[in-house]
């Protein structure tokens, strides 16, 4: 069973983006130097998300259109119905050639683009990525589109046209089919987003973790927006200083791994890794063990 997002406070998801865009660009005034590349980074990073996001969103809606119409174009297609319900059918195949394949292959790009700002905030800070990590960050891409479809988009959308196809053939009107597949296809991509979401965050934070590794670096820095929509958890450790032992200890109260998925559901914050050079230089505060634990207090509070 899929957790539900918790402890955030509901807001269209576009003024959402452009709040914590718009406290990223306000957090840069008055910085200069490696702190203001490393925010400006994360910022970019962020406009990445948003615009894998959108374009996904595009593409999920452009695929449910299509398999309406290939699957009721004309009335009812018996060759269809029984070449989908045979047991050596592909849905998977169907699916893909409707328009998600295109989706998957422009999130792909977009992804990339994710990647190169999340290195240019490494490069910020001092720290040169070797080339033998480049394979891992491949492997990381590729999981993460594969994921998105094997885990969140398939399972929705086979069901459903699987229980179209039965209903096909048990003389239900077609009227009634389409209008159920269609309201089926519309209530879970509501669901399939936020998992999007969370994935395409995750996909950035994993990057971050493993250009950390490589760099044998146990220092990290909390970045992202501060505005009326931040969790208190995040508003405790934005602009502080974690080590992986005290980011072992955090909790963000809804049994997601803190070092990948920051805040939880939805989450626009980030992790960056860090030098302690960099630190003193930037005159950064340190978490004390009273902030992780107000921290852990507060994601275990309602909103």
């Amino acid at each position: 069973m899929i957790a539900r997002p918790q402890n955030h406070i509901s807001l269209n998801e576009d003024d959402a983006d452009k709040r914590a865009i718009d406290s990223l660009t306000n957090q840069v005034k008055g910085k200069r130097g490696p702190v203001a590349t490393l925010i400006r980074a994360r910022r970019d990073q962020l406009k990445a998300e948003v615009k894998a996001e959108r374009s996904f969103e595009i593409g999920l809606l452009k695929t449910q259109k299509n398999l309406i119409r290939e699957l009721f174009a004309g009335g009812e297609n018996p060759e269809i119905v029984t070449a989908l319900l045979s047991p050596n059918s592909d849905l998977t195949t169907f699916i893909l050639q409707n328009g998600l394949g295109d989706a998957l292959a422009e999130f792909i790009d977009a992804t990339g683009e994710i990647r190169d700002s999340m290195l240019k905030g490494l490069t910020a800070v001092g720290i040169d990525q070797p080339a033998s990590i480049q394979p891992e960050l491949d492997f990381l891409q590729a999981q993460t589109a594969n994921a998105i479809f094997e885990d969140v988009i398939a399972p929705d959308f086979k069901s459903a046209i699987r229980s179209s196809l039965v209903a096909m053939t048990q003389n239900i009107p077609l009227t009634i089919v389409k209008s159920n597949l269609q309201t089926r296809l519309e209530r879970s991509t509501g669901r399939q987003l936020t998992e999007i979401k969370t994935q395409i965050s995750e996909y950035g934070r994993s990057i971050t973790a493993t250009a950390a590794a490589a760099a044998d670096l146990d220092l990290y820095l909390y970045t992202g927006p501060n505005d009326g929509i931040t969790r208190p958890f995040c508003k405790r450790l934005i602009n502080l200083v974690v080590d992986e032992s005290q980011m072992n200890k955090l909790n963000n109260g809804q049994g997601k791994s803190v070092k990948t998925s920051c805040g939880g559901y939805n989450c626009r914050h980030s992790w960056s890794p860090i030098t302690e050079s960099f630190v003193e230089a930037a005159d950064l505060n340190r978490a004390t063990m009273s902030d992780i634990n107000d921290a852990n207090s507060d994601a275990r509070k309602k909103r």
